[in-house]
């Protein structure tokens, strides 16, 4: 007899959590038992789809629990905290529903770090054990993550999931950033589920309400799921019932165009370099997009110049199809979202805050413009591994995560990021913010992507320089006429004062965003041309 679907509430309130005020829905699942239960509306339906594997949503609930068992036989107990270090496939997922099962603590590792950051974060952590697909040289007992692939093949033994106290560690998460080891990020079972709350609740596909008979949406997951991003995401569909289709390996602009084709992809989030790569494609338009219906953005700032060459390449997205996001790790997920109609009356914003999120700005500048602070019940237990001083400074007493982004508020609540406190260039004692500074370079026809970046001044301290990347068989434009086109877009000392345009990408970090820090390295060591 499958257990009684929890009901996700609509209702949002004063309440507390982690010991100070803030909002919290009326009622909704507390457990991980909760969130599978819900699940059991769905049976045959496909829920992963790998190359040419097929999961349906039963077989999968069976392998996680075959999976668990197989944990607990290698001595996996509550409380234990277990790294999974791979690329998305329908193991890593086994794995992560297993461990939640079992009450242990999934450390979900970055596949793409050096053996120097591996070995940190085993330092840091000190997991029981680590599931790979990969060997490792760390004295951490391992297991093939491949292992998991026999759960698929098994009957499993149902029993309930082992709970712990729902602001306890219930995932841990990494930053990722150009410079220093990445900071291990606790993050509580209230914060899990909550974000996953605040997502259905906004595109109004809550579990409970959704049937067997329910449309399926096929999504295609690019993004990996041991970041935030993605990791929502797989949430979000198996909790209602979707189907999500992983690639393989890493990203590929053409291996991403034929699987939306192939498997009729309805949904594709993606970080806006991957858009810009999907969009410059030479072979785009011998491909049938026509099934894609919606494609959030989000990790990185959106230009108004890329949302507009979405539009022109895939028209069926101009009325509804797409949106902004903005979050963080430290924030559980996402904070705010900005759909379709607010991108068009509200150029540049990334949205309204989620049912729950709180925001305020810390000290605003006389345009308004300061730190955005948000509050939350996915917002972070905290760094792992940190001075206690660097954890009260990015998550204060009240529950204020102070997030490093600078931003404005209307008066009707949307927000925009107007930069990151540490992505600015202090040129001569004025202050550029970088975003601003791409934004405008990336209005020029010619332009597919663009980096701003500061490098060391010998007088003004640091000097402002561009990257550019032109359209492949385009005439590259000039530094003069770059610069003749942000005129009066950008004040005169926003312009760049050193340029370098070329065809091939920008080089980036794991979840595809741009590496600024090997950039300014190599423009730093350039000859002043």
């Amino acid at each position: 007899m499958p257990a009684p679907r929890r009901v996700w509430g609509r209702e949002v309130r004063e309440g507390s959590y982690g010991g100070h005020a803030g909002l919290v829905y009326d009622e909704g699942p507390a457990t991980f038992d909760d969130l599978m239960a819900g699940t059991e509306v769905w049976t045959d339906r496909t829920f992963l789809v790998h190359g040419e594997r097929r999961v349906t949503f039963a077989g999968f609930r069976a392998a996680a629990h075959a999976a668990r068992k197989r944990l607990a036989d290698n001595g996996i107990r509550p409380g234990d905290r277990v790294m999974v270090f791979g690329y998305n496939s329908p193991e890593w997922v086994v794995a992560l529903w297993a461990l939640w099962l079992s009450g242990a603590v999934p450390v979900l590792a970055n596949r793409w770090w050096s053996g120097a950051e591996i070995d940190h974060a085993v330092a840091v952590l000190a997991p029981r054990h680590i599931l790979t697909d990969n060997e490792l040289t760390v004295v951490t007992p391992s297991s093939p993550l491949g292992d998991l692939r026999d759960a698929f093949d098994v009957d499993a033994v149902f029993s309930p999931g082992i709970e712990t106290d729902g602001d306890a560690a219930a995932l841990m998460l990494f930053t990722s950033g150009s410079s220093g080891m990445p900071k291990a990020v606790e993050l509580s079972r209230r914060s899990v589920i909550c974000n996953q709350h605040d997502i259905m609740q906004r595109t109004g596909r809550l579990p409970h309400l959704l049937d067997a008979d329910s449309v399926q949406v096929v999504s295609l997951a690019t993004t990996p799921m041991f970041h935030v991003g993605g990791l929502s995401s797989l949430l979000t569909h198996f909790l209602t019932g979707g189907k999500i289709v992983l690639t393989e390996g890493r990203f590929d602009a053409g291996q991403i165009l034929r699987l939306i084709e192939r498997e009729g992809i309805q949904v594709w989030g993606a970080v806006p370099t991957m858009a810009i790569r999907i969009l410059s494609h030479p072979d785009f338009d011998s491909f049938d997009l026509s099934s894609l219906k919606s494609w959030p953005l989000g990790g990185a700032p959106v230009t108004t110049a890329l949302l507009d060459r979405i539009r022109t390449k895939l028209p069926q997205l101009r009325e509804r199809g797409l949106s902004n996001t903005w979050g963080m790790t430290e924030a559980g997920g996402f904070l705010t979202v900005a759909d379709a109609r607010d991108l068009t009356v509200h150029p540049g914003t990334v949205g309204r805050p989620y049912p729950v999120v709180e925001l305020r700005i810390a000290d605003p500048d006389p345009d308004g413009i300061g730190e955005v602070l948000a509050r939350s019940p996915t917002v972070m237990n905290g760094y792992v591994g940190v001075a206690d001083a660097v954890n009260a400074e990015t998550v204060d007493a009240d529950g204020w995560l102070h997030s490093g982004d600078l931003g404005h508020l209307t008066d009707d609540g949307y927000l925009f990021i107007d930069g990151r406190s540490k992505d600015i260039v202090i040129r001569g004692g004025e202050n550029i913010a970088c975003p601003h500074v791409e934004a405008a370079i990336a209005t020029h026809p010619a332009v597919v992507e663009v980096a701003a970046l500061g490098i060391p001044h010998p007088d003004l301290g640091e000097e402002l320089v561009a990257v550019v990347v032109h359209q492949a068989g385009a005439v590259a434009p000039t530094p003069d006429e770059l610069a003749t086109h942000v005129t009066g877009a950008l004040s005169y000392f926003a312009i760049p004062t050193r340029w370098e345009i070329r065809a091939r990408p920008l080089p980036t970090l794991a979840g595809e965003k741009v590496d600024k820090k090997s950039l300014a390295t190599s423009f730093a060591a350039r000859p002043n041309d």
